[in-house]
């Protein structure tokens, strides 16, 4: 499967001239055309082999759905080239199969018509995003391929050979369901097979799983014709139908092919199964019974095959909008919880995890520390140096504070303006001075030209407290603490750590 679609798409003229120098690109487009003529030719004479007996019309007509395919895989620079490929292989195939060469001249005529119709058809509508899983898509591919195309072709073919063998016009009303077929079950096995979900049908992980259930229906198929009760020809519905609900339309429409080959041989060249013994007159009515129910399977699976491809889609766009609002709403989360400039928890966020903290310490019996620091004389650095280097002043301060709080449980928090909050759970009153005092330290080493400050650079003040909570206590008792403590900094002169002398009795 992937060697067809290696070498049958043809992915543009800068994609081989990036891998291939110019001799090996004319090379290869030989050898595609020449693989094309092989292709039609001997599908053509299969088609004609396979209706001897029946005024040459077989039960499907394989060469002209096949030449579509690989067209439509194609840019439209090489549908010219591929039309003369497919003309010579039918012409070919006709050959082959005896008819003279103005016959199979105008006979190969009407087939690349036929192909013609289709591919400007159902291309230039669609270009090369061709998917028959889609109902506009599946449409157009119905009205210009399996209906138009067909039927100009088969008048053609009439017209062809009333002239040369003085047949009776309605011979179109046979050449027509077998091209009709030919598109409609070719077609999409082939456009598939360029699909990479399709080619996973075929990898080397799934390709047993996949001909064991291919085998499965060609078994089911000789058993229906071997047989002469035309009942039974129904049952072969269920397992196509669960190859659609198993591989999409591809697998169903390869299970059609399984089962018009299968068909076709016990109908046309053995004179066996239902079909036989129910048309009890010639072979073409046998013919054209066995299209008609290939016609039937065919349709089947293409409804069955939309009705589940949309329904795969729907879910799938349901469960790709569920991650979406998911992700939103964890946008939006973080948004309520992170300061936008500098990343740090906000206040909201800050006055959770505080409340959250003070609780567990009082259940635990263990100490909290809270920081409160901010940037000195901020107001007249801001003045001086303007909002922008006063916002790139306070993303440093963050980040100081941050690479100095590496536990995972320490909470730092924009409080507001310029102000900080940093909260350590289980840490007592010397470790939550030590750690403020290193913050103190490395933000007046990052020497932040402030004029306006006694020191020449930015610092911070820093205000600390610590305490055991108890059960008839109120968090605001902390942050009083911390906030007296911070101002006695300031009035100290600030570039200082001062801390909260609480009671004794409450401290560990």
């Amino acid at each position: 499967m992937v060697v067809f679609h290696e070498f049958f798409v043809y992915e543009g003229r800068n994609t081989y001239r990036g891998a291939l120098g110019r001799t090996d690109v004319v090379a290869n487009r030989v050898l595609k055309l020449a693989t094309i003529i092989v292709m039609t030719g001997v599908l053509s004479w299969v088609g004609l082999a396979s209706g001897r007996g029946a005024g040459h019309v077989p039960a499907i007509w394989w060469a002209n759905a096949a030449l579509l395919a690989v067209m439509l895989l194609n840019r439209r620079g090489m549908w010219l080239p591929l039309l003369a490929a497919g003309f010579l292989g039918n012409f070919l195939g006709h050959i082959l199969f005896g008819d003279t060469w103005p016959e199979a001249i105008a006979l190969s005529f009407c087939g690349v018509l036929e192909t013609s119709i289709a591919v400007y058809g159902v291309g230039i509508a669609l270009g090369r995003k061709v998917d028959l899983t889609k109902q506009r898509q599946l449409f157009l591919f119905v009205g210009f391929a399996v209906l138009l195309g067909p039927l100009v072709a088969s008048i053609l073919a009439g017209i062809v050979l009333h002239v040369f063998h003085g047949t009776p016009f309605t011979v179109p009303l046979q050449w027509f369901p077998a091209s009709a077929l030919g598109m409609a079950v070719v077609v999409p096995v082939l456009l598939g097979l360029s699909r990479d979900e399709t080619r996973e049908l075929f990898s080397r992980g799934r390709i047993l799983n996949t001909l064991f259930y291919l085998g499965l229906v060609a078994v089911a198929t000789f058993a229906i014709f071997s047989r002469a009760d035309f009942p039974w020809l129904f049952f072969i519905f269920p397992p196509l139908l669960f190859l659609v609900v198993r591989f999409g339309l591809s697998g169903g429409v390869l299970g059609c092919c399984v089962v018009a080959a299968i068909g076709t041989w016990f109908t046309v060249n053995i004179s066996q199964g239902p079909l036989v013994d129910m048309a009890n007159t010639s072979l073409e009515h046998r013919i054209l019974l066995l299209q008609l129910f290939l016609a039937m399977a065919v349709l089947s699976v293409s409804l069955v095959a939309i009705v589940f491809t949309d329904l795969k889609r729907a879910t799938l766009c349901a469960t790709r909008s569920e991650e979406r609002y998911r992700e939103l709403a964890a946008a939006l989360e973080a948004l309520a919880r992170e300061d936008g400039l500098t990343g740090l928890a906000n206040r909201r966020q800050f006055d959770r995890v505080l409340v959250s903290e003070w609780r567990r310490a009082a259940q635990g019996n263990t100490p909290i520390s809270l920081l409160l620091f901010d940037v000195d004389s901020f107001k007249k650095f801001n003045d001086a140096h303007g909002h922008l280097r006063g916002d790139h002043c306070l993303r440093t301060v963050s980040q100081v504070a941050t690479s100095v709080a590496r536990r995972s449980g320490d909470t730092i928090a924009r409080f507001g303006g310029d102000e900080f909050a940093m909260i350590l759970p289980e840490t007592p009153l010397d470790a939550a001075v030590g750690l403020a005092e290193r913050m103190r330290a490395l933000m007046e080493k990052k020497a932040i030209e402030h004029p306006a400050s006694e020191e020449r650079v930015v610092t911070i003040s820093v205000g600390c407290a610590t305490i055991i909570p108890e059960a008839a206590m109120d968090v605001t008792y902390l942050m009083t603490a911390a906030d007296k403590a911070l101002y006695a900094a300031k009035r100290a002169g600030c570039n200082r750590v001062e801390w909260a002398q609480l009671p004794q009795r409450q401290l560990q």
